[in-house]
């Protein structure tokens, strides 16, 4: 079964499913994987850090995966739940280009502080990053299979990238 997760949203799961996110351009797609136990988290991040960009609070909960912070604690916390070990989760991102031609320089944009903003947590964490596929001025869809751990980036016009 295929789950798609939209911008801002997070899932965590058990093989057999394929967890998909379509349409990622600035946003960070992460991913969390235990082979052992084959469960995985997908999370669709849209900004770096919720105490600096929130204009206003949502309800409780509702913004979780928003934000590159409360989105990477709340997949370890339901991984913990599902009996996951931190030290046997392997992580893979996806995305953050920059995708508005006024962004000239590589380190403007939201795309890069949604990069480095994953990349310093899952570094505090001690959560080994795996494979990527940033940057650049493409979007990418992913999917993640939870039967295998793969992690497919496709783009188009590009040749589908396994990270």
């Amino acid at each position: 079964m295929i789950i798609t997760v939209g911008m801002g949203e997070g899932i965590v799961a058990a093989a057999p499913h394929i967890l998909r996110a379509i349409g990622c351009g600035s946003c960070v797609i992460l991913t969390l994987y235990e082979c052992e136990r084959k469960v995985g988290g997908l999370a669709h991040i849209m900004l770096p850090r919720k105490a600096a960009l929130a204009r206003r609070p949502a309800p409780e909960g509702e913004d979780k995966y928003c934000y590159a912070d409360t989105a990477i604690s709340s997949l370890l916390e339901q991984l913990r739940k599902m009996g996951v070990l931190r030290k046997n989760i392997v992580a893979r991102m996806a995305g953050g280009a920059g995708m508005f031609p006024s962004y000239s320089v590589a380190d403007a944009g939201i795309g890069r502080q949604n990069i480095e903003s994953v990349r310093d947590i899952l570094r505090r964490e001690g959560i080994h990053l795996a494979g990527w596929d940033t940057g650049g001025n493409h979007g990418r869809n992913v999917e993640f299979h939870l039967d295998s751990g793969r992690v497919v980036v496709t783009a188009f016009g590009r040749a589908d990238r396994e990270i």
